[in-house]
C-alpha cells in the first residue's frame, strides 16, 4: 500500500452529516418502491418523478448506492486512508466530487439515467463495476446512514443499509476498509438486535462463547505485529527503573490483566541487573482472571530470575480488576512495609468506568415513548411485526403494573449506585503510597454519551488500527501473517468495536478516554504527575528503529514531558503517563527534563 497522501491526512473523519441528510430521503424512496413491489402503500408511478430536479440530481450523486448507477470518489486518495482526512478537508473534497458527478450526469447520454427503475439491484452485478474509491465512498456513507437509522430505531431502514453494506464488505475482503465496514456492520446489527434483549441473547450468546478461546492467541499476534504494547512496556519499565533508584526491596503490582505479558518483566530483569548498586530483591504480584496464565507467567519469570541471579518472588491473584474488593486491596496484593511499590496498569482502567454504569445496560429511549418491539413493529409493516405488536399490547393490557414503568423502575435503575468503582480504586491505590503508578490507555474518546459521536470516533480510531495491521502483515513476509491479521481484527479489535457500538450501560466495557480526561480523573483522586524522562522517549525511538518500524510510527510527548503518545502517521493511538500520591515528596531522578 502506498502512503503518499499521509502527510496531509490527519485526525478524524469529522462531520458526515451531509451524507446522512442526502441519503435519508433516498432511503425513504427505496423503501416505498420495495413496498410497491410487495403491493404496499407506494405506487410504481412515483418512480418516474424521482431525480428530476437539481437537488435530486445532487442527492443521487451522493447516494447512487441505492441502485449502483453512480458514486462520487476522492481522486488521488488511497481507499484505506479515508478515515484520516481532516474533517473540513474531507468535506470539501467530497462536495467537489459530488459537483463533478452532477455535471457529468447532466452531460451524459439519456441512456445513463440517474435512477435505476429497480431500487433493489441484483447482488453482485453493480458491485463489480465499482472502483476501489467508489466502493470506499459508498461504504462510508452507508455506515453513517446506518448508524443514524439504528440510533433512531428505524429497523427497516437500518436493515436496508446493512443489506447494501454487506454487498460491498466482507471479513475476508482484500481491502482494509471493506473488512472494517464488515466489523462495524456486525456491531450496528447487534445494536439493532439489542432492541429485543431476549432475542439478542438467544442468538448472540452462543457465538460469543465460541470465540472466547481465540482471544489469547489473537492478543499474542497483536503484540507480535504492532509495536504499541512493546513501547508501553519499555517506557513503563524505564519509569519504574528511575523511580526505584537506590531501592533494595521492590514490589511491582501488574494490574494489566489481559494485556499483561511476562516479556515486560523479563526486560526489567535486564535493566535492574545493569544498575550500579546491583539488583534489588524483586517481588511481582500479577492480577489476571486466568489461573493457567498466572501459572505460566510464574514459571517463566522464576526461570529468568534464576538465570539473572535476581532474588525474586511471584504472587498470583486470580481475579478481574473490576471485580476486586478495593477496600481490601492492600491485603489482596500483599503489600508490605519496607518495600518500594510500583503499580503498572495497561488498557484496563477504562473498564472500571463501565462498572460505574452497570445500571444502564437496558435503557432505550425510543421515539414518542414507544417500546422497542413497538418501534420494530411500526417500522416493519409485516405480519411478523404486527404479531409482535399485538402480542405486546395484549401483555401490557393484562399487566396492571405495566403503565407504571418509569426510569425509577428496577429495569431502569440509575447507574452508578454506591461508590464509583474507579474512584474507589484510585483512592485505594493512593493509600498504598506507591512511588510510581504507570498507566497505559487507548488515546481515544469512546466514552461519550452521544452515540453518533462515539460511532464517529470509533470508526476513525479503528480505521487507523486496521490500516496499521494491514501494513504490518504486508511487511511480515510470512505465510501466516494474513491469518494472524484476520485473527486480531476479529477477536480483539472486532470485540472492542462491538462493545463501543453495540452496547450500553454496564455491557459497554470499552470506555476509552483521552490522556487529558484521565489526567483530570487522576488529579481529582489526589494523584500528581510524574515526569517521564527524555531518555525514556529516546529508548522508545531506538526500539522502533531496531524493529524496522520507523517512518510510519512515531513516539511523541506533550510539552511538559508528562505523557508519551505512540502514533501511526502522526495520529496518537496509545498514551502512557505516570502518577504518584500528591504531596508524597518522593525524589524522582528521572523527572522531566528540558527539551
Amino acid at each position: 500500500m502506498e502512503h503518499r497522501d499521509y502527510h496531509r491526512l490527519k485526525k478524524s473523519i469529522g462531520q458526515c452529516s451531509h451524507v446522512t441528510e442526502l441519503c435519508s430521503s433516498d432511503l425513504e424512496q427505496a423503501l416505498l418502491h420495495r413496498d410497491a413491489d410487495k403491493g404496499g402503500i407506494a405506487h410504481a408511478a412515483d418512480a418516474s418523478s424521482l431525480g428530476e430536479g437539481p437537488r435530486d440530481r445532487l442527492r443521487d450523486a451522493d447516494t447512487g448506492w441505492l441502485q449502483g448507477t453512480r458514486s462520487p470518489h476522492w481522486k488521488g486518495v488511497e481507499a484505506p486512508t479515508w478515515f484520516l482526512i481532516e474533517g473540513e478537508e474531507r468535506s470539501n473534497m467530497f462536495q467537489q466530487q459530488l459537483q463533478e458527478d452532477v455535471l457529468s450526469s447532466a452531460t451524459s447520454s439519456p441512456a445513463s439515467t440517474l435512477y435505476s427503475p429497480t431500487p433493489y439491484p441484483a447482488t453482485g452485478t453493480w458491485v463489480q463495476e465499482l472502483s476501489s474509491d467508489q466502493c470506499s465512498v459508498r461504504l462510508i456513507s452507508l455506515l453513517y446512514q446506518c448508524a443514524s437509522e439504528v440510533a433512531a430505531g428505524a429497523f427497516d431502514r437500518a436493515n436496508l443499509c446493512l443489506e447494501h453494506i454487506m454487498q460491498l464488505a466482507s471479513l475476508d475482503a482484500p481491502h482494509t476498509l471493506q473488512r472494517l465496514a464488515a466489523v462495524f456492520a456486525d456491531a450496528l446489527a447487534r445494536k439493532l438486535l439489542n432492541l429485543v434483549p431476549g432475542l439478542s441473547r438467544a442468538l448472540l450468546s452462543a457465538s460469543a462463547s465460541a470465540d472466547t478461546h481465540l482471544v489469547p492467541a489473537a492478543r499474542r499476534s497483536m503484540f507480535d505485529m504492532l509495536p504499541f504494547l512493546k513501547l508501553a512496556y519499555l517506557t513503563t519499565n524505564h519509569a519504574i527503573l528511575e523511580a526505584m533508584e537506590g531501592e533494595r526491596f521492590v514490589h511491582i503490582v501488574d494490574l494489566s490483566g489481559p494485556a499483561a505479558n511476562a516479556a515486560q518483566w523479563i526486560a526489567l530483569f535486564h535493566a535492574f541487573r545493569g544498575r550500579s548498586e546491583g539488583t534489588p530483591h524483586l517481588r511481582i504480584t500479577a492480577v489476571h482472571e486466568s489461573k493457567e496464565f498466572l501459572a505460566g507467567m510464574s514459571a517463566v519469570l522464576a526461570r529468568e530470575a534464576e538465570a539473572f541471579d535476581i532474588p525474586f518472588q511471584f504472587d498470583a491473584v486470580e481475579a478481574k480488576l473490576e471485580d476486586m474488593d478495593f477496600d481490601a486491596l492492600r491485603h489482596n496484593l500483599r503489600v508490605r512495609s519496607g518495600e518500594a511499590l510500583a503499580v503498572s496498569v495497561a488498557l484496563q482502567l477504562h473498564r472500571l468506568l463501565a462498572a460505574d454504569d452497570a445500571g444502564g445496560g437496558r435503557r432505550y429511549c425510543g421515539a414518542g415513548g414507544l417500546t422497542p418491539l413497538q418501534i420494530i413493529a411500526r417500522s416493519s409493516p409485516s405480519s411478523f411485526g404486527e404479531l409482535l405488536e399485538r402480542d405486546l399490547n395484549t401483555r401490557l393490557q393484562l399487566s396492571p403494573d405495566a403503565s407504571g414503568l418509569s426510569p425509577q423502575s428496577p429495569m431502569f435503575s440509575p447507574a452508578g449506585q454506591g461508590r464509583p468503582k474507579l474512584g474507589s480504586f484510585l483512592s485505594a491505590v493512593k493509600a498504598l503510597c506507591p512511588k510510581i503508578m504507570v498507566v497505559t490507555e487507548q488515546e481515544a474518546n469512546h466514552n461519550g454519551a452521544v452515540f453518533h459521536e462515539r460511532f464517529d470516533e470509533a470508526l476513525n480510531y479503528y480505521g487507523s488500527l486496521f490500516d496499521c495491521l494491514e501494513c504490518a502483515a504486508a511487511a511480515a513476509h510470512r505465510g501466516s501473517a494474513a491469518e494472524e491479521r484476520a485473527r486480531v481484527e476479529r477477536a480483539v479489535l472486532g470485540e472492542e468495536i462491538r462493545s463501543i457500538v453495540a452496547y450500553e450501560g454496564g455491557e459497554r466495557k470499552e470506555r476509552h478516554e483521552r490522556a487529558r480526561q484521565w489526567a483530570g480523573r487522576m488529579e481529582a483522586a489526589g494523584m500528581e504527575r510524574v515526569g517521564l524522562s527524555y531518555s525514556g522517549i529516546m529508548e522508545a525511538r531506538k526500539l522502533l528503529q531496531s524493529c524496522g518500524r520507523g517512518g510510519s510510527y512515531e513516539v511523541r510527548h506533550d510539552a511538559e514531558g508528562h505523557c508519551f503518545f505512540f502514533c501511526w502517521h502522526k495520529k496518537p493511538l496509545y498514551a502512557v503517563s505516570a502518577w504518584r500520591p500528591a504531596g508524597a515528596g518522593y525524589h524522582h531522578a528521572g523527572g522531566a527534563r528540558s527539551r
